[in-house]
């Protein structure tokens, strides 16, 4: 048999369309040309619609800079600098973005009061008629919204109108609203940036208000914490009695003057240890007055024996001149000796109460000197258990400054917070004020009728695909090769029933239907009333192709169809008498057991057909009727009522032997097969049939299905000479192939040599 492809139905579908993408595309979208168009239409329609109906929105702009020197300006804190990167610029879009931003601007602008006074505008000027209301109350009576959603249908609208976004990789923020008021569109975008700088100082004033409070709080509790470490060290220094005098602890310095007073006490026991010896030295030695320098330096300093001793140099020179003036035995001289023997007494005993007094004096420093050691005995063993309390000391002594330096840096900075409370300062600054735009933004006509014609365009191209898709209709012969595989026998149009209309030439008798063969016309005779018409050269083309699939035996070509009213018996009828026409002997059985339209339509009043061949009660010319124009044979097929195994019949040896008795009278036998997908018949009698003839109607027959049953039945598929496309429109099949394609020269058949 004729096959596009000797492998599967699949291969040749694979195989075929990766080689016809574009030329598909391109001839669904000339197929579907109008239905592109009207769905483009409509959408350009309604875009340039919309651009004229819609309200005119402006849009305004301002642009807002974060600018961290002019915090640094009045920055009391040495050593911080405001930082802006960012990650700090996108958080203050968001801040910019917040609700607590867009209720101050509303609460400015009072939108809230102008929502609710349109609103209640719009309910006072409501001209709905009240029993529309009533009927229809949930379209015609809104329920009443409370203050709440108001406000939250208010703020929807003020973030879907707002847009605030970071200029490139600056710090400067932009912003813009949309509204149908020009001015208020601007007023808006100023108070935005108003409102968001009021709340950058007001957050940092609570800030720095609630770190003041804090502050205060812990200074207070730092202050009480340095008082009691103040006074725990007092506390101990008075107990342990510690006194500080500024240069250092009393008892150090008591310790200081004791050893410097017993080195003092200790050298005048030492001076006076030696004036004591020396004077007893003299008092030992008897020495006379005058008569020694020692004794004379040691008393220089009394004034008894300075005295005494010039009385006695005075006599000693007095009794040198008198003995030498009177004589040694002088008596002035005697007496005078003897003064100076009283004088020696005197200054003898002088020197005598003299180191008394020295003795005195060493027995005194020596005692100083025992007190002084005993103090400094004392005062050392009462520094050794002082310096264990030091420790102690210090210790409270560090505990007490760590708080008070504490202190002293809390203070300092509740000093520079409460400065900052007067000098409230913020990064941002608004660099550009927005203004009132002269033209409004949107509706941007051109734009919108564009972005509508190409969403049409879309749109159309997708529900152009979509349609496509979903047609699982077969139209066209390459169709029928892509997703059959098999070969296209040819396209036959629609027959117009009225234009071909039977008109019996003969009346029929009274009580029986007419024949479709008693007359000359019809669609049962479209092959001889216009031979050179498109549907005659499309069976021409299908009996060329059964003689050159069976040349050299007798051929048995069956006509089937999927579904029933698919055409196949009105081929079938046509086919047999162009074969009959044309000089060969064809025989045209009916082989539809379960719905034999033919036999009603060309021998409605038959009384005997094929079953009684079959069986032998009838012979071949009693039941075969001749077509008297072109002589073909026709076998009917006579059903009283349904018979229920049909496919038993056409599967049985007398059924192949009344064929093979058939082919042996004629040149060309036609069966006219009942449809494969309702009945088993044809799968039952194909062993009988040297080719089958497949029809599809034209934009009706489901490929798939088609594609089922060749695949479920191979020795159908395997049989099947090509298919024929039945009832095709041939203008809308000119928009399925491309203009000059194989299947285009039919439209010349009518023509084709009328001129000659």
């Amino acid at each position: 048999m004729l096959r596009v492809n000797s492998g599967s139905r699949v291969a040749a579908e694979a195989a075929y369309g990766g080689q016809q993408v574009i030329t598909a595309f391109l001839s669904i979208i000339r197929r579907r040309k109008w239905l592109i168009g009207a769905i483009v239409a409509v959408f350009a329609g309604l875009s340039a619609l919309y651009a004229i109906v819609a309200t005119p929105q402006f849009i305004a702009e301002g642009q807002l800079l974060m600018d961290s020197q002019q915090a640094r300006t009045l920055d009391f804190a040495e050593g911080v600098a405001a930082s802006v990167d960012a990650a700090m610029i996108d958080s203050q879009v968001e801040v910019l973005k917040s609700e607590r931003i867009i209720k101050a601007v509303i609460k400015e602008m009072k939108l809230v009061e102008a929502m609710k006074a349109r609103l209640a505008a719009r309910e006072a000027n409501d001209s709905t008629p009240g029993f529309l209301k009533a009927i229809f109350p949930f379209w015609f009576q809104p329920v009443p919204l409370s203050d709440f959603e108001i406000e939250r249908s208010v703020i929807n609208a003020f973030k879907a109108n707002l847009k605030v976004q970071r200029v490139g990789s600056s710090f400067v923020i932009l912003l813009n609203y949309k509204s149908p008021n020009a001015q208020q569109a601007a007023d808006i975008v100023n108070q935005q940036a108003e409102s968001y700088i009021v709340d950058q100082l007001e957050s940092k004033y609570q800030a720095t208000r609630r770190a003041s409070i804090w502050l205060q709080d812990r200074i207070a509790e730092l202050r009480e914490q340095a008082l009691a470490a103040d006074r725990a060290v007092q506390d101990f220094k008075a107990k342990n009695d510690i006194v500080n005098t500024g240069r250092g602890l009393v008892s150090d310095q008591q310790l200081s003057e004791v050893n410097s007073q017993l080195v003092q006490a200790r050298a005048q026991v030492a001076e006076a240890q030696a004036r004591y010896e020396r004077v007893q030295n003299i008092i030992k030695q008897g020495t006379a007055l005058g008569a020694s320098d020692e004794a004379v330096s040691d008393v220089l300093s009394n004034p008894i024996i300075t005295r005494l001793r010039g009385q006695y140099l005075d006599a000693v020179k007095r009794e040198a001149e008198w003995t030498k003036r009177y004589g040694e035995d002088h008596v002035a001289v005697v007496n005078l000796r003897s003064e100076i023997s009283g004088l020696q007494r005197a200054i003898f005993n002088e020197l005598t109460r003299i180191a008394e007094s020295y003795k005195s004096d060493l027995q005194i420093a020596k005692a100083r000197e025992d007190s002084l050691n005993q103090s400094l005995d004392q005062l050392v063993s009462e520094n050794k258990l002082s310096a264990q309390k030091q420790v102690e000391l210090r210790e409270l002594e560090s505990t007490a400054q760590s708080y008070r330096a504490l202190y002293d840096s809390f203070l300092q900075r509740f000093m520079q917070a409460t400065q900052r409370l007067s000098f409230p300062m913020t990064e941002a600054r608004l660099i550009t004020e927005a203004s009132r735009p002269l033209a409004p933004s949107e509706p941007k006509s051109g734009l919108i009728i564009a972005g509508g014609t190409m969403l049409g365009l879309m749109m159309g191209l997708l529900v152009a695909f979509w349609r496509e898709s979903m047609n699982r209709s077969i139209r066209s012969p390459a169709q029928v090769e892509q997703h059959l595989g098999l070969d296209c026998l040819g396209v036959l149009p629609k027959l117009s029933v009225s234009a071909t209309a039977t008109s019996s030439t003969q009346p029929a008798p009274s009580g029986e239907r007419a024949s479709a063969f008693d007359s000359a016309t019809g669609i049962l005779r479209q092959v001889l009333t216009d031979p050179f018409s498109r549907y005659t050269e499309t069976l021409r083309a299908v009996k060329v192709s059964a003689d050159i699939s069976i040349l050299g035996r007798a051929k048995v070509i069956g006509i089937t169809s999927t579904l029933p009213k698919e055409g196949k018996s009105t081929i079938a009828a046509n086919f047999a008498q162009l074969i009959a026409h044309s000089g060969a002997r064809a025989m045209l059985v009916d082989m539809d057991l379960r719905n034999p339209s033919l036999t009603r339509r060309i021998t409605p009043n038959v009384k005997i057909g094929l079953l009684e061949l079959i069986v032998g009660r009838a012979t071949l010319e009693e039941v075969s009727h001749v077509d008297p124009i072109t002589g073909m044979h026709f076998v009917p097929s006579l059903v009283a009522g349904h018979i229920v195994h049909t496919n038993e019949i056409l599967a049985s040896a007398e059924m192949a032997a009344m064929i093979e008795k058939l082919k042996s009278g004629v040149d060309y036998l036609i069966l006219d097969l009942p449809p494969v997908a309702p009945v088993v018949d044809v799968q039952a009698c194909s062993h009988l049939v040297d080719c089958f003839v497949y029809v599809l109607e034209w934009g009706r027959t489901n490929r798939d299905l088609v594609g089922n049953i060749l695949d479920n039945n191979p020795k159908i598929s395997e049989k099947v000479l090509g298919c024929l496309l039945n009832k095709a429109d041939l203008a809308a099949l000119r928009s399925l192939e491309n203009y000059g394609g194989k299947y285009y020269y039919y439209q010349y058949h009518s023509r084709y040599g009328a001129d000659t």
